[in-house]
């Protein structure tokens, strides 16, 4: 029920961090020291990231000066100058000359039709790959409407991670223009395709292009279907869950081992969130493919009104988070239901993962008398969920959904759960806890 794209902000002034509630033991000299070598690491780290993208907006600039140039009356007869430029880029660059000009595009581009964009990588809040999401996002707008989209963007900062930055683009071009995106929507539905490009060593990548719905609806039964062959597996199989995934398309297509065919039209459920004006046609608002992110308004009402679609209510504060998920016709583990909506990715800073991948934590933990309530539970990566039980990040949920960490050199964030009004969720940075900047 829950698409994902995040923000994050910096407020270095916001609640105070907490090393969380456990009881901690005195802590070896030894380790503060390396904490502090770490975090020493960690600003110079943070300085050059912003070095290499001011230098990055500067090499922008240039590759636009060079693809708007123009020679003198004479100097070009034969309209070879852009392929002069494109060849001694190729040189300079040490690339192809096809990404040469590929370059100067992407530079004339940003330069005419983003300078916000532009700036902030200059300004070293976006880097690169998010100002390359941004330009091809919008390239399909013309210049007023992809300029409205970058400041609609940009208004919330670079997201949590790269993947939340570009769902923030999508949305805000169905945003800004969705008559165009429900449009665009259509005609790349009519390019679906399946090819196969060989690989090293007897492999190959089977690939297809189709609707969002039908791809999630594809993997959703995968995923069904490889995780009950693992649970009944016997102890002869050895192979990992991805390689199950694959032999199961595999057997799917090729009909092999009995598998059954899909029930119903998609033969998987995917989940779709829809503004009430949204669903009776009063307004445009986009909606949310769970797993996807933003859909243009046109295309979300048909799956909803699809006759095998089911309806279910959803609640929300005034920010968009998840209050209230009402029941479904057919029988599901309540609070994992509940949790996973108000919460749809791994709560650890800045990942990625969704939520129905991943464990539920207890945040108080059950053996320090932690109760298993939704305001106590949050989705937590296998990975994340060793790491806040065995390196030294605390974690503490102050509001239902909303998780307040600290790092082990002393670095404070705040993840806030998803927002059903615009589709984002957030991670804000509290930079370092008064308790861990003191001189040691």
């Amino acid at each position: 029920m829950t698409p994902s794209t995040c923000s994050t902000l910096t407020d270095p002034t916001g609640p105070p961090c907490t090393l969380g509630s456990e009881e901690e033991g005195e802590i070896p000299v030894a380790h503060r020291v390396f904490e502090g070598w770490l975090n020493d690491r960690l600003e110079r780290l943070g300085a050059a990231s912003a070095r290499i993208a001011a230098a990055q907006a500067e090499a922008i600039r240039i590759q636009a000066e060079l693809a708007a140039a123009r020679p003198p009356e004479g100097y070009d007869e034969l309209d070879l100058f852009d392929s002069m430029v494109a060849g001694d880029v190729a040189g300079v660059m040490r690339i192809s000359t096809g990404s040469a000009e590929w370059h100067l595009h992407f530079a004339d581009q940003v330069v005419r039709r983003l300078p916000a964009g532009l700036q902030a990588l200059t300004e070293g809040v976006l880097d690169l790959p998010r100002l390359r999401s941004l330009e091809h996002a919008t390239a399909p707008l013309d210049d007023e409407l992809a300029g409205r989209v970058a400041d609609h963007v940009l208004g919330k900062g670079p997201r949590a991670h790269r993947a939340g930055f570009t769902a923030a683009c999508r949305r805000g071009v169905i945003t800004i223009d969705p008559d165009g995106a429900a449009k665009r929507t259509e005609e790349r539905r009519r390019e679906r395709r399946v090819w196969v490009d060989p690989e090293e060593d007897g492999t190959a990548v089977l690939g297809a292009v189709l609707p969002a719905d039908a791809a999630l609806a594809c993997l959703g039964r995968i995923e069904r279907i490889a995780d009950a062959t693992i649970a009944d597996r016997s102890e002869t199989d050895s192979r990992s869950p991805d390689e199950v995934r694959a032999d199961t398309l595999m057997d799917l297509i090729l009909g092999r081992y009995g598998q059954p065919g899909p029930a119903g039209p998609t033969g998987a459920e995917v989940q779709v969130v829809i503004p009430i004006g949204t669903l009776l046609g009063m307004d445009t608002e986009p909606g949310e493919l769970t797993g996807y992110g933003p859909l243009p308004a046109a295309v979300a009402r048909e799956i909803a009104m699809r006759p095998t679609s089911t309806w279910r209510r959803m609640l929300t504060d005034p920010a968009g988070h998840l209050v209230e998920l009402g029941e479904r016709r057919y029988p599901s583990p309540g609070q994992k239901r509940h949790v996973r909506a108000r919460n749809p990715c791994c709560t650890f800073p800045r990942c990625t993962r969704r939520a129905w991948r991943c464990d539920l934590d207890h945040t108080r933990p059950y053996a320090s008398g932690g109760k298993t309530l939704v305001e106590n539970l949050g989705p937590l990566c296998r990975r994340h969920h060793r790491v806040r039980h065995h390196g030294r990040w605390r974690v503490v949920q102050p509001r239902p959904g909303v998780f307040r960490w600290t790092s082990p050199t002393g670095r404070c964030y705040e993840v806030r759960p998803h927002s059903y009004l615009d589709g984002e969720y957030t991670t804000i940075d509290h930079g370092m806890s008064d308790e861990n900047s003191r001189p040691r």
